[in-house]
């Protein structure tokens, strides 16, 4: 199949450099705290939006210097606007994550339309779409799985021993134990962890893909020193074993799904 490549992706980069800067380097975070607060009345945010703008003209006008004048400020006007836009409905939203991630996603994907129009290729971008196969998605499906579905199969087969672990409070316990906490604590520790744990399947499923099965030995080595302090402080055999369970549990799901997505590739790693 011949190779599918965008032309004058230089330009592409420079517009996400350009956005990179002027959304984390040149913005304080006053300007935010008044975008937040005051929304479409903040003077800060037409400030922000126009520097999106000019920055976006100067990276159009250094790396494709061949383009019409108009077209450089069609393009300009489109980023300014769409930013100024995104980012008033993002100021009425609630500062978390997610509503980070898409509002960058926003971002980018108007970028990404934006050199498409200057450059002409939305019938090459349209081509890259339809050469999407089999493997790519099973690729995204291995990524997916071992997010939240891995997590429920995991809190499912530690559920046996979960109410004992939490249950029975160790000979040697302390002022700081999940026990003496508050049930706000103790849930936003639960959320850390599960996202410790998607953290750590992300990477192992990364790592049996390249075939660096090496790189999971330390990523568990590591982990187990980390633990390593609070179980020999609990001193308590029944957490111990609940802790590894759950790790050796993770590992598993991962190396599974890790296999069968290497399989469906054509890299399965062991060779008959």
């Amino acid at each position: 199949m011949q190779e599918l490549v965008f032309k004058e992706t230089l330009l592409l980069v420079a517009l996400l450099l350009a956005h990179l800067l002027a959304d984390f380097y040149f913005q304080p975070y006053s300007w935010v705290e008044s975008r937040n607060k005051r929304h479409v009345l903040a003077p800060h945010l037409y400030l922000h939006a126009l520097l999106h703008g000019l920055l976006a003209g100067i990276a159009i006008l250094v790396f494709a210097s061949d383009l019409q004048g108009m077209t450089v400020l069609c393009g300009s006007a489109i980023i300014a606007v769409t930013h100024f836009k995104i980012d008033v409905i993002k100021s009425f939203c609630p500062q978390t994550t997610t509503s980070f991630i898409v509002d960058q996603l926003a971002h980018v994907l108007v970028i990404i339309a934006v050199f498409l129009f200057m450059t002409s290729q939305f019938n090459t971008f349209l081509t890259v779409l339809t050469a999407i196969n089999a493997q790519h998605l099973a690729i995204v499906l291995a990524y997916l799985a071992v997010l939240k579905p891995s997590s429920i199969i995991i809190k499912q087969l530690l559920s046996p021993w979960s109410a004992e672990v939490t249950t029975e409070r160790p000979k040697h316990s302390h002022a700081n134990d999940a026990l003496t906490l508050s049930l706000e604590a103790q849930q936003t520790l639960a959320l850390a962890g599960q996202r410790i744990g998607y953290l750590e399947r992300t990477l192992m499923l990364t790592f049996v893909l390249l075939n660096q099965f090496a790189a999971i030995g330390f990523l568990i080595a590591a982990k187990s020193i980390f633990r390593f302090g609070d179980l020999t402080k609990h001193q308590d055999r029944k957490l111990t074993e609940y802790v590894l369970l759950g790790t050796f549990s993770s590992v598993v799901i991962t190396l599974i799904i890790g296999l069968a997505c290497a399989y469906l590739l054509g890299e399965f790693p062991i060779k008959r």
